[in-house]
């Protein structure tokens, strides 16, 4: 990694946690028990398409790591807990280095992919750590799956929909 990663990688973390902040403290469809509508992974998503797999997951990784001295409320319970929920929904998002045709196909299926990988850590961690707090009509899986699909889809939806919006000027995507 060179010296442009690095400034580039500094300044996706921080656009990703501008968005997080905007997102979740202006309550632009903040859930009650953590998640908002959100397209906070773009940033991220975009580096990665522009450095690679290895810049995109340590930006990943370092946003998720130090997201809870964010002005956010953050819920954890342990440290496992916390990977699942804040890190690793981050991480995978590198995963987008994936798609090797940067069309609109292209892009639509990897932001649904890392969109589904995302939404997969918080559904684990919703079944592993939150099932207690299930609603009495539903088990820990059904509520974790319900609950972390009604701000992710959307989410997924709402990101794929800017970022072709935005590859439509093919500088953004360029190294």
């Amino acid at each position: 990694m060179n010296t442009r990663d690095f400034t580039e990688m500094a300044i996706m973390i921080a656009l990703t946690a501008v968005l997080e902040i905007i997102f979740t403290n202006l309550n632009i469809a903040l859930f009650p028990n953590g998640g908002s509508i959100s397209i906070s992974m773009l940033p991220i998503v975009i580096l990665t398409l522009r450095r690679g797999f290895k810049v995109g997951l340590i930006a990943g990784l370092v946003f998720g790591v130090f997201q809870f001295i964010l002005p956010l409320t953050v819920y954890y319970l342990t440290p496992v807990q916390y990977a699942f929920d804040y890190v690793l929904p981050y991480v995978a998002l590198s995963a987008i280095a994936l798609v090797r045709n940067i069309n609109t196909k292209g892009l639509i299926i990897g932001v649904v992919i890392v969109g589904l990988l995302k939404y997969t850590s918080h559904v684990i961690a919703g079944i592993a750590f939150w099932g207690e707090y299930a609603p009495e009509n539903f088990n820990a899986v059904t509520w974790s799956l319900y609950y972390n699909a009604t701000y992710s889809v959307p989410s997924i939806i709402l990101a794929a929909i800017v970022l072709v919006l935005m590859a439509r000027n093919p500088k953004l995507l360029e190294v």
